[in-house]
């Protein structure tokens, strides 16, 4: 007669377990994203303060909308740190045809892009103006472009010192 033994159980390897934790973190993350997201107040403007003595720049449009005329506006030198630009042109560029909304787009040296936005303010012929921090622009060649609802594409470009 043969007496009957238990075999013993193959051990299971600790890498097993590990394995195990790992994927249930890893479908966790995704879970826990999503509800961090939906609970984050999204963030609001913040009032901006201007010195009313500071100078207003008024952009001139290059021609036939080049990204970069023959002598370009210079904006004055920096200001203090947290110092802003104000410029001011007419997105429309002056010509009664053009229409809002008004996409507009900032672009830098070597016509990397910096910022864009949109304006759908009254029709053309009125001016806005910009607020652009100072050091968020590096010294160079700037292009602001204006595109109205017609598609038709109009550049200011200025000098940063």
């Amino acid at each position: 007669m043969q007496t009957a033994t238990a075999a013993p159980e193959p051990a299971r390897p600790a890498g097993l377990w590990l394995q195990i934790v790992a994927l249930i973190l890893a479908a966790l993350v995704p879970v826990a994203w999503l509800i961090g997201r939906r609970t984050v107040p999204p963030p609001v403007p913040a009032p901006l303060i201007l010195d009313p003595a500071d100078p207003i720049v008024a952009l001139q449009q290059s021609a036939e909308g080049l990204r970069a005329g023959p002598s370009p506006t210079r904006l004055p030198l920096s200001m203090a740190e947290g110092g802003v630009f104000r410029v001011e042109f007419p997105p429309g560029g002056g010509d009664p045809a053009a229409r809002p909304p008004y996409r507009l787009k900032l672009d830098g040296p070597g016509g990397r892009e910096l910022w864009q936005g949109s304006w759908a303010g009254p029709a053309a012929g009125k001016k806005i103006q910009v607020v652009l921090p100072a050091e968020g622009l590096s010294p160079g060649p700037h292009t602001l472009v204006t595109v109205d609802s017609t598609g038709r594409l109009r550049s200011f470009p200025f000098q940063v010192p």
